[in-house]
């Protein structure tokens, strides 16, 4: 139980009630705490008062102002007429073991809430992040990628067939010509790099024979051999 509830609780239990001739009458002085919010007129209602006898019985000042957990004399000399105006023992515990309840009440729900609030900030950290890794994985496919593409299939005249006939493989094919430029001999990346084999040197322009024969000296002289060549671009996604 809350400290301060419990020193009301125990304080206010300790008014002593005795019935004469059917009322009940309060004993003359009674210390109370200070709540937050708490206002003189309050409390001179609560122990059935006045603000003027507070005033006078506390030493406060003329504007009446009082302070949380400060501790007050209560004078009360008249009667209550009925048994309503002054709380019992078993009433004023039964609210304060309410208040208690509803202050851990709250407690709890604030933990929750927390503990809510910071798993959303954490999924919210995690998702930016993995949006900037996709996009920054799009802009590196995008810098690689020709800006133009055309879609190449075999048969007579095709631009695999020439690739062929001028002497390329089907592997230099598959794994450097199509991933660098789609099979378009005509493909500018955003890089400027040029034709199907993506090269800034004189043969990747020109016809299809001649970029060729380019791609299949570039890769002998760089790497040794077309096989090496391919190798490395499938460790490394460039040659």
């Amino acid at each position: 139980m809350n400290s301060k509830v419990k020193e009301t609780a125990l304080t206010v239990a300790g008014l002593t009630a005795v019935l004469v001739g059917g009322q009940q009458i309060v004993n003359a002085a009674t210390t109370y705490t200070v709540q937050s919010g708490d206002t003189l007129s309050d409390i001179a209602v609560k122990f059935n008062t006045t603000v003027e006898d507070l005033v006078k019985a506390n030493n406060l000042q003329s504007n009446g102002l009082i302070f949380t957990d400060q501790k007050l004399t209560v004078s009360d000399d008249e009667k209550a007429e009925t048994p309503a105006e002054v709380a019992s023992p078993e009433s004023v515990a039964a609210q304060a073991a309410s208040e208690a309840a509803k202050s851990a009440a709250d407690s709890i729900a604030a933990s929750e809430s927390a503990a809510a609030s910071e798993s959303a900030s954490k999924a919210a950290s995690e998702s930016a992040a993995a949006s900037e890794a996709a996009a920054s994985e799009a802009a590196e496919v995008a810098t690689a990628a020709p800006t133009s593409v055309e879609a190449t299939v075999s048969g007579s005249g095709s631009v695999y067939d020439q690739f062929i006939a001028a002497g390329g493989t089907d592997a230099l094919w598959q794994y450097i010509v199509m991933p660098e430029s789609g099979g378009n001999p005509n493909a500018v990346s955003p890089n400027g790099y040029h034709g199907l084999g993506q090269t800034m040197n004189p043969w990747g322009y020109g016809s299809v024979q001649n970029q060729t024969q380019g791609m299949l000296g570039y890769a002998t002289s760089r790497y040794g051999s077309i096989d090496a060549a391919i190798q490395f671009r499938l460790s490394h996604g460039w040659w």
